[in-house]
């Protein structure tokens, strides 16, 4: 692979106080990790902004004041200090020197998964929190519900909260329609009626739910039913959440945001690193 070929995430390694020697086999180490998930070079400067990663030698004269200083400008765990042995009188080493050839690319690669996670998880916060979200490709767009209720008012209706709630949606009037639009596109959830005439809302689900491409969406019933034995129908069938008729815009917001913060996360985890 050569370097202009090479589209994996490169991130900088900065070195300080490291010994002549390590620092030689940690350059051959990088270089020839040509099939790692992330590229890592060394940083010539040592400036603010310039290197994603620190590497600290423990043992050299002044080591542990420039980690603690390092710590306090990159992120905590961005920060690898080296030693030669587990000290009681400090935090533990993340690499010894004994070991620093076999350990630090599994190391490196450790602290970029941590930074990967976080920068996911802030990217999904501030597209749900902007009315937007992270679709399965990396695009960020309002999200989108599917209304099933064969009552022209309350389809209107929802749509109506939908919106104004941050959801682009799309409303058919049976449980057949919706499985034939579901075929089609993709939504981030379904909110559906329990009562319908050729197919009620519990059995929706249980399709919805046995469908491997579509099990992880959400699906909210709302119906006027609100026995404890409408209940378990609804969980039995596999329903994520069961809204009772009328259900108050406050109700239905605070329902629809939790099923978007969990389908982020869900998403950031299952997603292959980018940045957007």
């Amino acid at each position: 692979m050569t370097e202009a070929s090479d589209t994996r995430p490169e991130f900088r390694v900065a070195v300080f106080g490291l010994a002549a020697r390590l620092q030689s086999m940690l350059e051959i180490v990088l270089r020839h990790a040509r099939h790692n998930r992330y590229r890592f070079a060394l940083s010539p400067t040592r400036g603010p902004g310039e290197f994603d990663i620190a590497l600290v030698d423990m043992t050299v004269i002044g080591g542990p004041e420039v980690a603690s200083t390092l710590r306090r400008v990159l992120e905590e765990d961005a920060v690898l200090r080296v030693g030669r042995r587990a000290d009681p009188d400090r935090p533990r080493d993340d690499l010894l020197q004994s070991t620093f050839v076999a350990q630090v690319l599994f190391s490196l690669n450790k602290v970029v998964d941590a930074l990967v996670d976080r920068r996911r998880e802030a990217q999904a916060e501030q597209a749900i929190a902007a009315g937007m979200i992270v679709s399965e490709h990396g695009e960020r767009r309002r999200p989108r519900a599917l209304i099933v209720d064969d009552s022209p008012t309350v389809r209107r209706q929802l749509s109506l909260a939908l919106h104004q709630i941050g959801l682009d949606s799309e409303a058919v009037a049976s449980a057949r329609e919706a499985l034939d639009v579901l075929a089609m596109r993709r939504y981030e959830m379904v909110l559906a009626d329990v009562v319908m005439p050729d197919m009620d809302g519990y059995k929706l689900t249980r399709t919805i739910k046995r469908n491997k491409a579509l099990r992880g969406m959400p699906v909210i019933i709302l119906t006027s039913r609100s026995s404890p034995f409408d209940l378990a129908r609804g969980a039995l069938a596999g329903c994520n959440s069961y809204l009772v008729k009328p259900v108050s815009m406050q109700s239905l917001r605070d329902t629809v945001q939790r099923h978007l913060k969990k389908l982020a996360h869900r998403r950031r985890a299952d997603s292959e690193y980018s940045f957007a």
